[in-house]
């Protein structure tokens, strides 16, 4: 004998139980970014190479830290040298070398990504990719996230509750976090056109920080 129904809850002669997920999410204004900046330079002596490299990488850092960036925020993203070829005639013929050196940059001021780029572009960075904005205290969206998301779950048992005349009255029994989901703003690679006046344009637009539980409530 079928003591009860299964529909993403349950019903029994002991215990009513109503199994629901529940969803919130928060968008915030991005208050800060990443970039990764860097110089590619070619010559076919690496040592040419690399001296420029590290010339050119060290005035577009400087430049950098004029503006306000912190030494704290500039990491070495990758580095590495790649010899050059070019094929003819089926023929593989050495060319020189590439020098590429990239650096991450963490810009604690959302609304300074742009001059910061183009102060980068304007000292020699020739590399510009993976622009992304986060917020500086992501917890304290996603607990307003986590906190709708267990206000949801309860509306989805009453509605539940009610639509199948178990009880209007519901108490949790659990509630299980699920994974942390937050949706990353933009991710840019930027162009650049130095013939204007103005600077380059970027938008960090919205971010929206997610959270999604798990609830058993009983019914009496």
């Amino acid at each position: 004998m079928n003591n009860g129904l299964y529909y993403g809850f349950r019903v029994a002669e002991s215990e009513r139980k109503i199994i629901v997920s529940g969803e919130g999410s928060i968008t915030a204004s991005p208050d800060r970014a990443t970039a990764t900046l860097g110089v590619r330079t070619e010559s076919q002596n690496l040592q040419e190479a690399q001296g420029s490299n590290a010339e050119i990488a060290n005035g577009m850092l400087s430049s950098l830290i004029g503006i306000g960036i912190s030494k704290e925020d500039i990491k070495t993203a990758d580095f590495r040298i790649d010899p050059i070829y070019t094929y003819e005639d089926g023929k593989q013929l050495f060319q020189g070398y590439r020098v590429t050196h990239l650096f991450n940059i963490t810009i604690r001021d959302a609304d300074k990504t742009g001059a910061v780029i183009d102060t980068a572009v304007q000292n020699g960075a020739n590399e510009v990719m993976n622009i992304q904005f986060s917020v500086g205290e992501p917890q304290v969206y996603y607990n307003q996230a986590l906190s709708l998301a267990v206000i949801d779950s309860y509306k989805k048992a009453q509605t539940i509750s009610k639509t199948i005349g178990i009880s209007t009255r519901i108490y949790p029994l659990s509630i299980q976090e699920e994974t942390q989901r937050t949706v990353p703003g933009p991710f840019l690679v930027a162009s650049f056109d130095k013939s204007g006046s103005s600077g380059t344009p970027i938008e960090p637009g919205k971010l929206e920080i997610k959270a999604t539980v798990t609830a058993t409530y009983l019914s009496s």
